[in-house]
């Protein structure tokens, strides 16, 4: 398409044209999702992040920039989701990480420190009922019942990414708690 054709088309899904942005979502939509297996390797991961690129341009199309080379700004797009996904991912193996290490430790330490673990996890459950029912069955299925995001999503029919984002912000709101009290 040439960059004039480009230009317009961009404006056309600016201002809500939904067969232009149809249109934009069949012209690119195989591009981006080979891309993003390139990078991820796994299709289940690249085909969520091309969607959440498509639904994030739909939600917001009144507030995109104007754009002239439309390829190259999906790409990027494209390129900002999936390394944030895989932050994420990383940050939660993380914390999974630790918690299978403090785990395993628990009958390896005298009694006054299984007694303080013993607290930490009354203040884990706890702060666990203090989020709202859906993000709470999210955690509890990830963390104790060892659901992967995949099999959560599966169960719960929503997106991986809407569970990857509802455990971030469990973990996010659990430190909180235990940072404030």
């Amino acid at each position: 398409m040439p960059k004039d054709c480009q230009h317009t088309h961009w404006d056309s899904i600016r201002s809500g044209n939904e067969d232009a942005f149809r249109q934009l979502f069949e012209l690119h939509w195989q591009d981006l999702f080979t891309y993003a297996c390139r990078i991820t390797s796994d299709p289940a991961t690249a085909q969520d992040a091309v969607q959440s690129v498509f639904i994030h341009l739909w939600e917001k199309h009144t507030s995109l920039p104007p754009v002239t080379a439309i390829l190259p700004y999906l790409r990027t797009a494209l390129k900002n989701r999936l390394l944030n996904a895989m932050r994420d991912e990383n940050l939660y193996q993380k914390h999974v990480d630790t918690f299978c290490q403090v785990a395993e430790n628990y009958h390896a330490h005298p009694a006054h420190e299984q007694l303080h673990l013993k607290e930490t996890e009354q203040q884990l459950l706890q702060s666990m009922n203090r989020l709202p029912e859906r993000m709470k069955e999210v955690f509890y299925l990830n963390r104790v019942q060892d659901l992967s995001v995949a099999e959560i999503a599966l169960r719960l029919g929503s997106s991986p990414q809407t569970i990857r984002n509802q455990l971030n912000t469990a973990v996010q709101r659990i430190k909180h708690i235990f940072i404030v009290e």
